[in-house]
Order: C-alpha cells, then structure tokens, then sequence
C-alpha cells in the first residue's frame, strides 16, 4: 500500500529533465512554423496574382463580348445602309430595326438620324418624345456628335439623359456613303441595367471587386462599380469596345485575400503550444498507465467477485441473445459451468416453448416475469425473469437476473391447499351453528329473555363474520388459481347500480346513512359482466363507504361517460384514507387500522378480492381522495358500443 502511494504521488509531476523535451520542441516547432509562414505567405501571394490575372482575363473577355455583341449589329446596319445608298424604304427599315432589337441583348432602342434629324425610331411606344429631334438643337449632345462627325469615327458616350426619358448609354455611328457623302448618324441607345446586374454577380462568384471607367478619367466617377480600385493596388486592364475607350480594374475581396504573415504566426504559435502541451501531457500519461493498468485489473477482480458471491443468476448477453458472461451461482442454480456458457444462446436456461413466450413478453425496466428454466438434467423450475439494458465499448447489452422460485411456488402451493382445505372444512359445521342459532333467535327454544337474546344475537353476528371470511379466503383462493368462472351477458349499469343500492340499504338504515346515485337517467350505458361479480364489488364498496361515514351523512353513487368507457365512483363523507396507507390499499389482508380494537370491522381481503373481480371483467379498479374530503373508490368498465336487442 505504501509503494503504490509512493508511485501515486510521484506520478502527478514531470521531473525537471523531462521538462527539456517539450522546450526543446517548442523552439524547433517556432523556427519552423517562421520559415513555414514565410513560403506560405509568398507562394499565396503568387497564386493569387495568376488567379486575378485569370479572372480579370474573363470579366474582361464577358465584358467585351456583351457590349460588342450589340455595337457590331449598329455597324452592320450601317453597312447595310451604305450598300443601299441611304435609300431604304420605311417598311423594310422597320422591319430591319425590329429584327436587329430582337438579336441584340442590352439595345433600347434604335434610331436613323439622316441629316442629323431623328425621323426613324424602333420601337417607336415610349419614344415618341424623340422623334424629329434635330441634334443641332441640343446644345448639350451637339458638341460632341459635331466633333465624332469630323473625326468619322463612331462614340459610345453615357449615362446620358435621354429625351425620352431615364439614362442610358448611346452609341453614335457617323455614316458616310461611298461617295464619301455624309448620310446622317445612327444612334443605338444601350440599357445597361441588366449588364451590371450580371457582371456584379460575375464578380461576387469570383470573390472580386470591380470596376470600369474611360480611361484617362483619372479620379473621376466610376461608370460602373468602384472608382477607388483604379487608386489601389487592383489589376488595370484596357477594355476593346468599339466606340469606347474603357478601363476595367479587378481587386480580390478583403474577406476572400486569405492570411498574412502575422496570422500564420499567430496560427503556429499556438499549434506549437498544444503540441508542446500534448507531449508534456503523453509523459505524464505514460507514468500513471501502469498505474491505471494495475487500477482496472483491481476492478475486474473486485466486480468478478462481487457477481460471484450474488445467489441469483446474473447472465450478460448480446442483442441476439448470445451468452457472452454468468457469475458462478450459475452452477447451483442450472447446474452448468460458467465456461460452457459462453458464446451459446440464452434460450438454453429455458424449457421447451419459453423461448417463443419471452419473445411475446417484454421484461425490460428490470420488471420480473415467471418464466419456466431447464437445469443441465433436465429439470424444469419456475424461475423470475427480469432483463436491463445497458452498453459495453459502444454495443448494446442485455443483463438477465434469475431467480430460482421453486421452493417459494412449493410453499405457496401447500399455503392454499392449507387454506382451501381449512374453509371448506370449517363452512359445513359453521353454516350448521349459523343455521342453529337462527332458528333460536326465531322462536324454535321457545321465548328468550333479553340476556339470552343478545348472547344468541352476537354469536349469529360472529359466525356471520366467520362465514363471509371463509368466503373471502375461498374466493382468494379460486382468482389465485384462475379457478373462479364468469358469466358475462350484457346489462344496463344503471340497473346494476340500483339493485345494489336496494341491496345494500338495510345495512344503510342500520347505521343511518343515506345512499343516493347520480346520473341514473343514463339507462343507455351497456357493460359486458358478470351480474353477480358486480353485486360483490358494488356490495364491498358500500359497506366500507357505509361503515366509514358518521350518522346522519349521504354515501353518493355516480356513473360518469368517458369515450369508450365508463367509470361508477362510490364517495363517502369519511375521514378518508392517510397518504401512507395508499400504496396497501388493494393488498391481501391489509386494513389502514390491524389492531384487535379497531372501530371498524373487516378481513382485509375485500377490496383485493374487487380489484381481481374487475380485472377478470377487462376493468380497472382505483381510490381518491373526493373533494369533499372523503374517500372515493372507482372503477372503470368498457362499454358495449354495439348492441342486438331483440
């Protein structure tokens, strides 16, 4: 014991030189982790610069493709216009703006300005403001088609103000025939919402911020995007639209840049610290493992003797029923040792045909069930059967208790032959004293005098009493053995429940209570029972209620309907049950008062004998506490929904 506290103690510490290992490591982890930082933050950095490079390539590849896709449709019918010497007929032109409309992605509209009026416009709804619009007259728009006419080159210009209203971008194609005479300008005004719209979320899936300007714009507003990108460190790439003379600059996210240097630090640091921590802990841990090993194989000893020295059978099984461990009282018991157990099935402790009734039965919850086992010889037992469930490394396990009853089910086998026997022995030449001492009291002696009168009264009462314990005890004795019969037929419970209050009324009168039922209008109510098993219940019920209830109180009787059953509560105006008697109440010869001077008399076998007589007839037999503060004692019936009355 001193040696293992010894080991115990000097277990909790590292010593001094070991402490050198995890240091040591730490500082070969923290000059790696520097160099590791340093490649990693350098190589990121150049993948990302292709990775950009890459994806500007594309926004400016989308970017060109979108635009130029609709300013070649306005060459093309430019071309068109020239090949036809800029004589077109309306017809032919609508239909050729239409078309060109449909084809083209982003165009609002299209118009044909011959001498710089505006005098065609498709679609023309929604334009017509614009229509014979004179460019001449427009002081702001003039300028700059002025000079595109003498530089003969065509301009993508915007957001301009449209006179038909809202912005756009529009792209002004001076044409000029082949003579070399000035035609007029085609005008192709550009909706570039939906454009924006997709190059943003273009961008967004990249993770990049984007933006676009005319070059040369210098801090200028942005025509699309960020204008702070072209003061930044972003990507600048020259954009080829007809027309048009863009930048576009293209900037990883601040949230999609990844790590810097200090965060790869930060990141090794701490990694450095808990494998540093990690080793110190393994060390401390491989000190206390023999420890440990010698803990647990103390507790496998101490557990096997614990299970070895329990007189039940204790057997620990897979799901499907495999044997894989008993303790030794396996030996006594089923007369099997414990190393043949194991790995066979459980059936092998159970006679022939249990097998198949525990599948139908399920002991869980550790609630016993009397099953018959078979000993090694062949000998078949009455044994108690009770199953947890537990786990073991992460599998389920069942833990079966058994109990040898045999010698109980002997012992309570000759109780009721004992008792059987005694009852019918003692009720022929008790009801032959009761038959006597009746016909004494009736006049058969001759007049008695008061004293002899009240002697034969008391002696008639107690054999009285006798007989119906004699009774009792035979009743006991047939709903133990499954012996008692049933006549079920079907009957109206309110007739029932009047029969026993008339039944039970002279004892009422006797002691001046009062019995009343409620809700006997209810003649509907139809039960499944035995008519005098009823009258039994119903005649214990009220004598208790009766006994229980001072002079001058009412004992209530009432039938309530609850879905598909119905419940009959029988209430006194007593002093109730106490709290602690509760639990005994429906158990064989128990009264809340066993004492020989007891006010109230009784045998204690009663309510036992109601409880099994409604369990017999498919009810449920239960006590409350009324409100009045009495007892209410009530039992549950299923009714009989469908009836033939003939």
């Amino acid at each position: 014991m001193e040696q293992s506290n010894a080991l115990n103690q000097q277990s909790h510490w590292l010593l001094p030189w070991q402490w050198l290992v995890p240091l040591f490591c730490l500082c070969c982890a923290a000059i790696i982790t520097e160099y590791q930082a340093r490649q990693l933050v350098e190589q990121r950095q150049n993948q990302a610069l292709q990775q950009l490079v890459g994806l500007s390539g594309q926004l400016r590849s989308f970017v060109e493709s979108e635009l130029n896709t609709s300013l070649y449709m306005s060459l093309g019918l430019a071309s068109h216009l020239r090949a036809s010497d800029g004589k077109l007929a309306d017809k032919e032109m609508l239909f050729l703006l239409k078309n060109l409309l449909e084809q083209g992605k982003h165009i609002r509209n299209i118009g044909l300005a011959p001498d710089n009026v505006l005098t065609l416009m498709y679609p023309v709804q929604g334009n017509e403001k614009a229509l014979g619009l004179n460019y001449q007259n427009v002081p702001q728009q003039w300028p700059d088609i002025k000079q595109l006419i003498d530089d003969k080159e065509p301009r993508l210009v915007g957001p301009v103000a449209l006179v038909q209203g809202g912005e756009g971008y529009v792209y002004r194609l001076p044409l000029f025939l082949n003579d070399g005479r000035y035609w007029g300008i085609v005008s192709t005004v550009l909706d570039l919402t939906t454009f924006n719209q997709m190059l943003l979320q273009q961008a967004n899936s990249y993770q990049v911020q984007v933006g676009i300007r005319e070059k040369g714009a210098g801090s200028g507003r942005a025509l699309f995007g960020y204008s702070h990108l072209f003061n930044d460190d972003a990507l600048i790439l020259d954009l080829n639209i007809k027309g048009a003379d863009w930048q576009i600059a293209v900037r990883f996210m601040e949230e999609a840049t990844g790590w810097g240097l200090w965060h790869w630090r930060l990141a090794g640091a701490s990694l450095s610290v808990v494998f540093c921590l990690m080793l110190a802990w393994l060390l401390y841990s491989y000190r206390r493992s023999a420890l440990f090993a010698d803990a647990l194989q103390d507790n496998e000893i101490y557990s096997r003797r614990i299970m070895d020295s329990v007189l039940d059978v204790i057997v620990t099984t897979d799901p499907h029923g495999t044997i894989e461990r008993v303790n030794s009282a396996v030996s006594t018991v089923f007369g099997y040792l414990p190393a043949q157990l194991a790995g066979r099935p459980f059936s092998i402790l159970l006679a022939s045909g249990q097998a198949d009734l525990l599948a139908t039965v399920d002991p869980g919850d550790g609630t016993a069930i009397e099953l018959l086992g078979a000993r090694h010889t062949g000998e078949v037992f009455a044994m108690d059967l009770s199953r947890n469930s537990t786990e073991h490394q992460g599998r389920a396990r069942h833990v079966w208790l058994i109990r040898d009853i045999s010698e109980r089910k002997k012992v309570e086998q000759l109780k009721n032959d004992f008792v059987s026997t005694v009852s019918h022995e003692l009720r022929t030449p008790l009801t032959a004293i009761s038959g006597a001492l009746g016909l004494a009291l009736g006049g058969a002696l001759g007049e008695l005098n008061d004293k002899q009168q009240h002697m034969l009264m008391l002696a008639q009462q107690n054999s009285q009493r006798l007989g119906k314990l004699i009774n009792d005890l035979l009743d006991i004795e047939k709903l133990a053995v499954n012996k008692m019969q049933f006549k079920l037929r079907l009957w109206p419970l309110a007739e029932l429940l009047r029969q026993a209050i008339d039944l039970n009324q002279p004892l009422a009168l006797q002691r001046q209570v009062t019995l009343e039922l409620s809700s006997a209008e209810q003649d509907d109510l139809w039960v499944e029972v035995d008519e005098v098993r009823v009258q039994q219940v119903m005649a214990n019920l009220l004598a208790n209620a009766i006994r229980h209830s001072p002079v001058g109180a009412s004992v209530q009787v009432t039938m309530e309907l609850y879905a598909k059953t119905v419940r009959v509560s029988v209430i006194d105006q007593g002093q109730g049950v106490s709290e602690s008697f509760v639990p005994r109440l429906f158990e064989k010869f128990s009264q809340a008062d066993s004492s020989d001077r007891r006010q109230v008399a009784g045998t204690g076998l009663g309510l036992a004998i109601c409880k099994d007589l409604i369990k017999a007839m498919r009810g449920e037999i239960g006590y409350q506490r009324s409100d009045s503060g009495g007892a209410c004692f009530y039992f549950w019936l299923p009714l009989a929904t469908e009836l033939s009355l003939e």
